[in-house]
Parts: C-alpha cells; structure tokens; sequence
C-alpha cells in the first residue's frame, strides 16, 4: 500500500488540512490565480493581516483529496475557520517574539505532523525514525509519477504550514507555564483508574417511573422560574426560519447549452487562433505558458499518453455545471534544469531597488554591456563584480544564480533561458520586474518537452427567462406570506417544494447559522439586529450562485432563554425531586424486596470503575461515586442517576494499581488532555476579540 493510501486509511490524521470540483483539479493553483484580478488576492482580513486567495484555494484542494464525499460549502468554511485559527494564534506568537528553529521544525515532524503516525517510519519502539523519513524524502524527490506527484504536494503543503503550528504549540505552552499537572493529580488519576468496587443494583429507566407518578404540570414549570429568576442569565437573542429556491438551469437551457459546447468545439478543434477563441469564448483568460507533464493535472496527464500530437482535443466533459475543454496548442524541449550567472542593471521602478536612474537610463546601460560581453564573453565575469546591482550575488557567488529548474519559475523571475536551442555560454539579454538582465548559461541538463494547452471553461447558468421566473416565483411567494404566521410560511413553502429550515436561534456575535452556511450568513444575522426589526419581518437575499434566500424573524427575544430550553432543564429537576419525595417512603432495606416491588431483576456481580463511571451501557457518575463511599453490603436509598433511578448494593472494592513507575507517563497523559482544552477556549476566546474581514463573496 503506498504512502498515499496509508494517509486515506486514516483520514483522522489530517484534520488540521483543509479542487473544488474537476475545474480545480484541471488547472494547476498558479493559473488559477491569473484568473482574478490583483485586488482579489486578498479574501479576509483578521486584524489587519491578510488571508490571500492562494492560500484559501490551497487548503481547500488539499482537504478535498481526503473528503471528497463533503460538499464545497461544508470543506470552505472549514478552511476559513482553520486560517482564522491559524492566524490569531501566530498573531500572539509573534507579538511576544516567538521564532521556530530548525531544531524545532524537525522535532515537529517527529511529534506533530502526519507523517509521525504512519508505520513505515517508525522504528521497534513505535517512535518515528527521522533516517527513514529523510530516505523517503529523497527517494520522493528524485522519483516522478502521478502518484508521488500527490504525494509531493502533500510533503510541501505540510513543510510550509509546520511552522505556524510550532508558534503555536510555543504560544500555548507558555501560557501553560505553571499550569503542568502534579505528581499528586497523576497519582488520583492512575488511582482512579485501577480502583474498581464488585456492586449488585436494580435500575429503573425514567420511562418507566413517569407513567406511575404525575407527570410535570406547566403551572409548577412556571412557578418554579418565577421564585428562582436569578438562575437564569439574560441573552439577546433571534429566531429565524429560512425558505430557500435554488437557482438550476432548465432542461431547456441545457439543452441549448450542448448545442453551443458542440459548435464551439469544432469550431476550436478546426481553428488556428486559439488565444483569440479562448480570450473570446472562455470565462478564464489565455494562458501561453508550457508546462512539464509532471505540473500538469493528472487528467491532462493521462491524455498526454495517447495524444500528445500538437493539434489534439481533450473533451468536452461536464462536471456539475461546468464544460470544459482543451486542445495541445504547443510543445518544445526545455532544459528542466540551468545553471546561469547575471549582471543585473535595476532603476527606480524595479522592485527591491533602491537604485534612483530611469528604467530608460538602465535600458541603455545594460544594452551597452550586452553589446560588449557578446562581442568578448570573457569579460562578462569582470563586468559582473563593476556594473551589476545584484550585490548579493556578486559578493557571495560573482553574480551566479545557480541551479534554477523550469518548474520553480514565478512571476516576477520569468527568465527565457530554459529553451533547448540555447547553448552552453550563450548569453541572452530580458527584462524582468527586477530590472534588466544580461545572464550567461554555464551549464544545462535534464532535457525535457513542455506542453501548453488552451483550455476554454464555460459554465451552465440558468437563462435570463429562468432567472426571470424564478425572481417572479419569490416575489410572489413573499407578497402571498407577507402577513402569515411562522407554521403557514413554512407549510406554504413545504407544499410548493421548497426548501426549508425550521426556527434557528442566532447571537448578535456569532458569524454562521448552522445549517444555512452562505457567504451572506453575517450579514442576515445583522440584519435581524437592526434596531428598526420586528417579529414577522421578511427579507429577500441573493447569493452569490443566485440562490434566493427568503428569511423569516420568528421572535425576537432581548432577554432570557426560550421557555422551550427552560422547561426541557427543569422538567428532569422537579421530576427527580417529586420520584425522590415518592421513593423516600418506601423501605430500602432489602434489594430483593426493591427488585419485586419494581419488577426488575437485580444484576449481580457487576464491575464498575472510578475512573469512567460506566454502569452497564450507562455513565452515571454520581452512582459510581455512591457505590465507592457506601458501606458493603448494605443497599442504598434511591439514587437519581442520568437514565434513571439505582439501588445499589457494594460487595468489594479492590485496587490493581503497581509501583508509581508510570507518574511520567500519567503527567504526559494530563498534560495533553489539559493543552487542547485550552487552545479549543483560547482560539475562541482569541477570535471573538478578533476584527475579522470576510471578502469571499466578492469571488
């Protein structure tokens, strides 16, 4: 089984990772990018810092390849409650100055990541093995298929996001600093769990008590919260019921749909001006750029083996509502791997330049050194350590780059230096946002071909006729429930098929309602607030997918719980102080007289342990903390116990516990137990300071 498998065989472990349908698998995370324009890079903002659109696709495909049975919208507010998490967290790390080591990222590995979970790199003893990891690393950076290819991007997604988590756990356990586990805790603890008690008891389920007593009247209900008000803390609160019409495209614009992606593939399939048809017909720009076959998604992968002919169609398929698809537009040998020096002449509009010419002074500068060094390349490494503004570079490596490979490319250092028509101590002449660059090839290897693809991605929407029908079936549905009660909105909207939910309660602080998980969560929430609201309130909000969301305010409630909570934590109150004031006349003495009185048969014999409190299928602690202080061989008085009444009967208690060799391992066990209960509270606590920006809507 491979590595990948394993991860899949226990999903647990990868909780912490958070494409979204085959478009996103289709196209490499870098073009996706280049679809959005520069001010949609940032999606969020947490107090102040920024959320980038990278990352926020990032987590979502990598957690999509573990839960691919989720839907979009369960794994994206997921991944946006992770990077919240992650962000204020480190926040407070780094106000306080914490820094991670290299000491610290591989000890991480070894403790913290997923990798330390998985057999094969453990040794005897159940601990990882860095040396075996290490091998791996190696072995998976020199290897390619499409298998490791996940396996890579699994590697850099948790090398890159190890060090957040080491801020963290640093964060964390500093707060923690004296607040350790003592030796005494570990010892009651270890106690606790090796005590055990030989008990005979009669149960009762409540059930079965109810139907011989007077069941709870809502007089008594009402008088009880009237003489104890005090017990009840105030809450601002709101109800709200939704109804919801989702926007789907017609048969008919289906239809018409497959007629358009029909005509356009052959019209693609026979045409030469691609970038033109592309730029013209798909929603995602053009894009010239050649890729390894490695860099592609595995889908383009697979084709590439039995159509790598320039001119070859890939599709079209449909996934959901979205048509794609492809044709090989271009392939040429690369060099994957290039060794290169530079002379870099930067001017005032280059970046990380503090160099003060006009970029048309620096044009003419690095010309005339081009012009020289192509006519004498022996100067070339004189000129680098006179003229270049790479001063890094000249000092640590006369001007070198080093071995750069075509994959690693960005943006910002597009360098036209990897084609396989350059030779060996050419030097070429470009330009980059660093400024101008006269670079000398020193060495090459790893010959490779590239391919480029141009890929056209419409997706099906509904028509403007059903868009309009669909508007005009809300507007309706509104002006025909505008004055009706909560249970006719909702049965109207059940009976014309709608879909529903039923009476949510929301706070004024909280950011999703459960069950509805849009992007215009928040802002419904903040509407039901607004100071001019009243019960029976309708409004009408569009989603960003064209959903119709018509939301109800039930109630508005300013202060107290609901009395439906209310009742639900008092009835089993007053209906154990009225079983208790009815068993307290009857006589406890005998077990056997109580198990004829009652019906039941006694269980004897039974084991039970301090520690988890368990009595047969129950947990009833306060039972089992009973049945360890009674006297043996005596049976109780009726104890109110979760599930219902016991009468218990302790014969033996014993201990089982041995020498107090195992306290290290019982503060360990504490300690850990005691760590994430705090980050849970303080990543709350933390976040409800928060000032928290949530741009996904705009995408």
């Amino acid at each position: 089984m491979s590595f990948l498998e394993k991860i899949r065989k226990n999903t647990w472990l990868i909780f912490l990772f958070i494409g979204i349908s085959l478009v996103f698998f289709l196209l490499d995370p870098n073009i996706l990018l280049k679809f959005f324009s520069e001010n949609s890079n940032v999606i969020g903002k947490v107090n102040g810092d920024n959320i980038f659109l990278k990352e926020y696709f990032d987590n979502i495909q990598f957690l999509k390849r573990f839960r691919e049975a989720e839907s979009d919208s369960s794994l994206k507010n997921d991944v946006w409650k992770l990077l919240i998490h992650e962000k204020v967290l480190t926040q407070q790390a780094e106000k306080l100055g914490i820094q991670s080591t290299k000491k610290d990222f591989w000890k991480a590995i070894e403790k913290q990541s997923i990798y330390s979970k998985i057999y094969d790199f453990q040794d005897e003893k159940g601990n990882m093995d860095l040396e075996k990891f290490r091998l791996y690393l190696k072995n998976l950076e020199n290897l390619s298929n499409p298998q490791l290819e996940e396996e890579k991007n699994i590697w850099s997604y948790e090398k890159n996001n190890i060090i957040k988590r080491i801020l963290a756990k640093k964060y964390v356990e500093m707060l923690m600093y004296g607040l350790n586990t003592s030796f005494i805790e570990a010892e009651l603890n270890y106690r606790d769990k090796n005590y055990f008690s030989i008990i005979d008891y009669v149960f009762i389920p409540y059930s079965e008590i109810e139907k011989k007593y007077r069941p709870i009247k809502n007089y008594e209900i009402y008088d009880y919260i009237k003489k104890n008000k005090f017990l009840y803390k105030k809450e601002n609160l709101r109800n709200l019921s939704f109804v919801i019409l989702r926007s789907h495209a017609s048969l008919d614009d289906e239809k018409n749909m497959d007629s358009k992606i029909s005509k356009l593939f052959k019209k693609f399939q026979s045409s030469d001006h691609h970038s033109m048809i592309v730029s013209n017909q798909s929603e995602r720009p053009f894009d010239s750029n050649f890729y390894l076959k490695k860099n592609l998604p595995p889908i383009l992968q697979n084709f590439l083996e039995k159509n790598n002919k320039i001119g070859s169609m890939f599709g079209p398929v449909r996934e959901n509502n979205i048509y794609i698809m492809a044709k090989l537009t271009g392939k040429k040998m690369i060099y994957n791997s290039v060794l290169s020096s530079h002379i870099l002449i930067s001017h005032k509009e280059a970046i990380r330049s503090s160099n003060q010419r006009t970029k048309k002074e620096a044009e003419n500068i690095a010309n005339k050194i081009y012009n020289i060094v192509k006519k004498s390349p022996s100067q070339f490494d004189s000129l680098v350590m006179e003229k270049s503004d790479d001063f890094i570079n000249v000092k640590k490596s006369k001007g070198s780059l080093g071995w750069m490979k075509y994959e690693e490319q960005n943006d910002v250092k597009k360098l036209d230096i990897f084609s396989s028509e350059n030779k060996k101590g050419i030097i070429v002449f470009t330009e980059t946002k660093f400024g101008y660059h006269i670079i000398r090839i020193d060495n090459q290897k790893d010959l490779r071909p590239v391919y480029q693809f141009s890929i056209i991605i419409k997706t099906l929407v509904p028509s403007k006729q059903t868009e309009d029908m669909l508007h005009k079936n809300v507007v309706q549905f509104v002006k025909e429930n505008k004055n009706s009660n909560l249970n006719t909105f909702i049965n109207n909207a059940r009976r014309k098929r709608y879909e529903t939910i039923f009476l949510k309660t929301v706070k004024n602080n909280q950011w999703n309602i459960h069950g509805l998980n849009t992007e215009l969560d928040k802002e419904i929430i903040n509407w039901s607030y607004e100071k001019n609201r009243k019960e029976g309130d309708l409004k009408i909000f569009h989603t960003s997918n064209r959903d119709y969301i018509i939301v109800f305010l039930s109630e508005i409630q300013k202060e107290g719980y609901p009395i439906e909570e209310i009742k639900n934590n008092l009835i089993p109150l007053l209906r154990n102080r009225k079983i208790n004031n009815d068993l307290s006349k009857m006589n406890y003495n005998d077990l056997e007289n109580i198990a004829i009185h009652f019906s039941k048969k006694i269980n004897k014999y039974c084991q039970i342990n301090f520690h988890n409190s368990m009595i047969g299928e129950y947990k009833e602690p306060k039972v089992v903390g009973y049945a360890f202080s009674s006297k043996l061989y005596k049976t109780s008085k009726p104890i109110l116990g979760e599930k219902g009444v016991f009468f218990v009967r302790s014969l033996k208690r014993f201990n089982t516990s041995r020498n107090p060799s195992y306290f290290s391992s019982e503060v360990e066990f504490l300690n850990a137990y005691l760590r994430r209960n705090v980050l849970e509270k303080l990543g709350d606590v933390l976040i409800g300071k928060s000032r928290i920006k949530d741009y996904r809507k705009n995408i």
